[in-house]
């Protein structure tokens, strides 16, 4: 704020009251991010400790984009392959399944970041084939934006991922994180699905036009998570950020916030252990029994030991 100081011991006093504010500011910041965001905001020359433009209360007014993100846990449906059971990829009963595990708002590169854990069979298909279906409320489709790689369809976004990259990545295990343009989160009342092996060999959504998108594709349509609806947002709030960081909207049954995350998104933010297909509900035992023992496990088969998945968004 300006200091129209006439005398040199106010402006003596203005300017010590500039430090403590610094010191409030920086007290305020550490509590809400994590010291390794803070860095990364540091680093990437957005933020400058001591600076009074670029200081602490910078930091705070944009929300450490530049270091960080914040991230949402889903425990959600699974999209199964519709045939599952059947023979396939040398399987007597083969089973392919995925989940979305996480989103995160990438305020900085306006996306949203999203992991999606996937086994099955050794010809699972790419992770990176992933697609969302946004189905949008009624009352806002007229003014539907369509943003990077997404087609409208009757009340439907259909989302291409952007950029992609693997935390781990074996012949039937895929653990990857995507990027969407964060207009798939932006919708009031919106519903936010997801389809594994979206796009396919094609590149482009395998479902005929005279179908919905919600019928999916040779794996099913699963629901991830829904946005608010407008009376629900709590008075000033706007999303995406009411979704990701505002305590005072509550996210219901399955959602679960987990704070401030490093940017992009890594094995840091996602347990991919403790998340993984063991801790499922309803996995076929004629798929999960072929899984649990390591040394002669047939099913979900992650990448050898000296050949791991590698983490390189671009």
């Amino acid at each position: 704020q300006h200091c129209a100081c006439r005398d040199l011991s106010a402006l003596a006093v203005c300017r010590e009251w500039r430090f403590v504010a610094q010191d409030v500011y920086e007290a305020h910041a550490r509590r809400r991010y994590p010291p390794a965001t803070i860095a990364a905001a540091q680093r990437s020359g957005s933020f400058l400790p001591g600076n009074l433009k670029r200081g602490w209360r910078a930091l705070l007014a944009s929300d450490n984009a530049a270091g960080g993100m914040w991230a949402v846990a889903v425990d959600g449906q699974s999209s199964r392959w519709k045939h599952s059971g059947r023979a396939m990829g040398g399987a007597a009963q083969a089973h392919y399944e995925a989940r979305l595990q996480l989103v995160a708002w990438n305020r900085a590169r306006r996306e949203v970041e999203v992991v999606v854990d996937a086994y099955g069979e050794r010809d699972l298909r790419p992770a990176e084939s992933t697609a969302l279906v946004v189905s949008v409320p009624a009352v806002a489709r007229r003014r539907a934006y369509l943003g990077h790689g997404q087609v409208l369809t009757t009340g439907y976004h259909i989302a291409r991922p952007k950029r992609h990259a693997y935390l781990e990545r074996g012949p039937g295990h895929h653990c990857c994180v995507l990027a969407f343009d964060d207009m798939v989160v932006r919708r009031a009342g919106a519903r936010v699905h997801f389809v594994y092996n979206g796009f396919g060999a094609h590149n482009g959504f395998a479902v005929p036009p005279s179908r919905s998108p919600l019928e999916g594709t040779d794996y099913e349509c699963a629901l991830a998570f829904s946005l608010p609806s407008a009376s629900e947002l709590p008075p000033g709030a706007k999303l995406p950020h009411a979704f990701f960081a505002d305590e005072r909207l509550h996210l219901g049954p399955r959602l679960e916030r987990v704070g401030f995350v490093s940017t992009p998104l890594g094995p840091d933010a996602y347990d991919a252990a403790a998340r993984g297909v063991t801790s499922w509900s309803n996995v076929p035992e004629y798929a999960l029994g072929r899984y649990r023992d390591p040394a002669r496990r047939t099913w979900g088969v992650g990448p050898r030991p000296e050949e791991p998945g590698g983490w390189a968004m671009p």
